[in-house]
């Protein structure tokens, strides 16, 4: 499908609005600062556990979503897990297609391992941010990198090319995307590079600790099963949390359901059970 800029820019506007559904949680300190020419933003809720930080990459079909979209979603998740979450603003298409998004990932992966020798390093992302949250592993062993203690998914995106059955048996279940709006995305984000972009794609023989969240009724729960009868082969601490009747990114519409409070407990205990392996 070929790329509607205009669809784009409207869901950038629309998706930054969303980020009002809620208010930023209360005893969580957000401040600015620019890593590697990127704006990042430090979460820092009272108590947080110290050398435990948290990398996060936003969702938004790799085109859209900024700390507008996602200042009160990860302030709450701050708060939740009890630690530090680094955010990062990174490159979109179709402006910046694949590799520049990821590539901007490994930038403040590889700065974070760099400076902050003592600590353990945590991946978290949703949608988008998943799939890239997922390559970027690939990326860090091929590169030796300090891996990750653990990675938290919430609805990724796994499959650029839109072949899982759930994108047309439970299009009717999905509130939030539909078909055309996210081909339009991927299509802008690979820019005809579509077999280097595919996470699917990869190879994997190794991968960190991970837990994935995901909601039956959105087009992407094909993305998640999938992902995770890939990962539960090569590391056995692999967990999927499956919530019933919830739609995509279930914690970015309501963080007070019981749904999102259980999935952020359970994404608190992972790391815990997995921040001194």
């Amino acid at each position: 499908m070929s790329v509607n800029n205009q669809i784009i820019e409207e869901n950038r506007a629309f998706y930054d609005s969303i980020g009002n559904m809620y208010s930023v949680a209360e005893g969580v300190e957000i401040t600015e600062e620019t890593i590697n020419n990127l704006a990042c933003y430090w979460f820092n809720p009272e108590n947080t556990k110290p050398n435990e930080l948290v990398l996060y990459v936003h969702g938004g079909g790799y085109c859209v979503g900024s700390i507008r979209s996602h200042k009160a979603m990860v302030s709450h998740f701050a708060k939740g897990l009890g630690r530090t979450i680094l955010f990062m603003e990174y490159a979109l298409a179709p402006e910046k297609p694949y590799p520049s998004g990821l590539n901007d990932v490994l930038s403040i992966y590889q700065w974070a391992v760099q400076k902050f020798t003592n600590h353990s390093l945590y991946l978290m992302g949703d949608s988008a941010g998943g799939g890239l949250s997922i390559a970027a592993c690939y990326q860090i062993a091929e590169r030796n990198l300090k891996a990750p203690k653990a990675v938290a998914l919430i609805s990724p995106s796994y499959n650029l090319e839109l072949n899982y059955p759930s994108i047309s048996n439970r299009k009717h279940l999905d509130q939030i995307l539909n078909k055309e709006m996210v081909a339009t995305f991927f299509s802008a984000y690979v820019g005809g590079n579509i077999t280097a972009a595919d996470t699917s794609k990869l190879n994997f023989t190794t991968f960190p600790p991970v837990i994935i969240g995901v909601g039956t009724n959105e087009i992407l729960f094909d993305d998640a099963i999938n992902f995770y009868d890939m990962v539960y082969k090569i590391q056995s601490n692999a967990q999927l949390k499956i919530y019933g009747g919830q739609g995509h990114v279930l914690t970015q519409m309501d963080i007070f359901s019981h749904s999102s409070q259980d999935l952020i407990f359970n994404i608190y205990n992972f790391f815990n059970n997995n921040s001194n392996e």
